[in-house]
């Protein structure tokens, strides 16, 4: 192949490679200025940039609810904790991991949104046939955001959510389940069913092994556009969860509600039926963007490649 060649398709693979995919964080926090508040509202997220240059991506946690959420200190964790084991009324800890203005929009085929959250439960209860650690990952109806602690005002969610039976030793049929947010203008998590299209994790029934105080856990959604359809995928790792370690739910929803969010909800109803504490070690966004190619890079692309084959056939 002639030098003029070689330099062609590196061009035209430079082009491909860099009209693929854009990937970007913009929250990575670790707690390490040993504040939950930043930045506060009315920006909620740092977005990707330090703007405090502590060495984390922030976003603003609120708590409602029983008990405390608050780091121990510089460099975290981040703590949420009942008033003590015995108590059985709810908490909610919400984050907000975007400003308003500018939501995770997965507008393109291919757009990929991953949140991160790793925890150590302590004081988790034996077992329970509830479905009371419930996590959500949603868009915010405009205007809805608090500026001080207090639980999600209700209204008109888009998005989806976890409901975990959350013991040492699962006490249900159905402990690791996903489903789809309906439209109701209601509570974000309290009410079950403003939920529907339950998805459960194969493989993992009652019986099994839950979770361990003071062992470390990790859960990963991921959400995907594929065309008008949604790609969902929710893994938890850590301990001997299951007697594997992981267990995880994966569905592809062909009518989605939305595709845009920016907020990330915890809600533990009761120590009695998840666990007194849990230490957040990292909460991480990630953003996976599909970039659309200009119609003259197109162009550029296909006289390219046009040239490249008369060339070849000299």
């Amino acid at each position: 192949m002639s030098k003029s060649s070689m330099h062609l398709v590196a061009a035209l693979a430079t082009l491909l490679f860099s009209s693929a995919a854009h990937a970007g964080i913009i929250v990575n926090d670790r707690w390490l200025d040993g504040t939950d508040s930043d930045p506060a509202s009315p920006v909620y997220s740092e977005n990707g940039v330090d703007g405090d240059a502590d060495g984390d991506l922030e976003s603003a946690w609120f708590r409602g609810g029983n008990g405390t959420l608050d780091p121990v200190g510089a460099g975290g964790p981040l703590r949420g904790a009942f008033a003590n084991a015995t108590i059985t009324s709810s908490a909610s800890w919400t984050t907000y991991f975007t400003p308003e203005a500018s939501k995770v929009n997965l507008a393109n085929n291919g757009d990929k949104v991953r949140v991160t959250w790793a925890f150590t439960p302590n004081n988790v209860n034996a077992t329970n046939t509830s479905q009371n650690l419930r996590v959500a990952l949603v868009d915010s109806p405009a205007g809805s955001r608090p500026a001080a602690d207090a639980a999600p005002p209700s209204g008109l969610y888009t998005g989806y959510a976890l409901f975990l039976n959350f013991g040492q030793t699962t006490g249900r049929s159905t402990p690791f389940q996903l489903l789809e947010r309906n439209a109701v203008n209601s509570d974000l998590l309290s009410t079950g069913g403003n939920w529907g299209g339950a998805v459960n994790a194969p493989g993992f029934g009652n019986g099994a092994i839950g979770y361990t105080s003071g062992t470390p856990y990790q859960l990963v959604m991921e959400l995907t556009r594929n065309g008008a359809a949604l790609d969902i995928v929710a893994t938890m790792t850590g301990g001997n969860l299951n007697g594997t370690g992981s267990v995880s739910v994966a569905t592809t929803d062909a009518s989605p509600n939305g595709f845009i969010y920016d907020t990330f909800a915890l809600r533990p109803s009761g120590a009695t039926t998840t666990a007194e504490m849990f230490d957040t070690s990292l909460f991480r966004v990630e953003v996976l963007t599909s970039i659309v190619p200009e119609p003259s890079s197109l162009v550029l692309l296909g006289l390219g490649g046009l040239l490249f084959a008369v060339r070849t056939r000299r």
